[in-house]
């Protein structure tokens, strides 16, 4: 059985719609799997179409360093460079602006 928790979306009423055309291989894909874990198709693909979702999510958002990045990162953070003239006038700017606003 698919274990609908894993998405968070198993109490959600379902009222909305998709509609995917496809070819006669996924769709003896489809119903290969889901009479395999005994469910309905809807509820097959309304699962892996969230798992999958998830998953590009979370690789669209997180960030995986080397060893030697992660060091490298470490050692910016800790020697940050110094501020260029224009920045120092730039935030001397913002301070004042700022500061006076109402």
């Amino acid at each position: 059985m698919l274990d609908l928790n894993v998405t968070g979306l198993s109490g959600e009423k379902q009222t909305r719609t998709t509609q995917v055309r496809h070819g006669d291989s996924l769709a003896a894909l489809i119903e290969r799997a889901t009479t395999a874990l005994g469910v309905e198709k809807s509820v097959f693909l309304r699962n892996a179409i969230a798992k999958e979702a998830q998953r590009v999510i979370e690789g669209s958002s997180r960030h995986v360093l080397t060893a030697d990045d992660a060091r490298l990162f470490a050692a910016a953070l800790d020697k940050p460079p110094a501020p260029t003239p224009r920045a120092i006038k730039a935030a001397a700017s913002y301070r004042r602006r700022v500061a006076n606003a109402d």
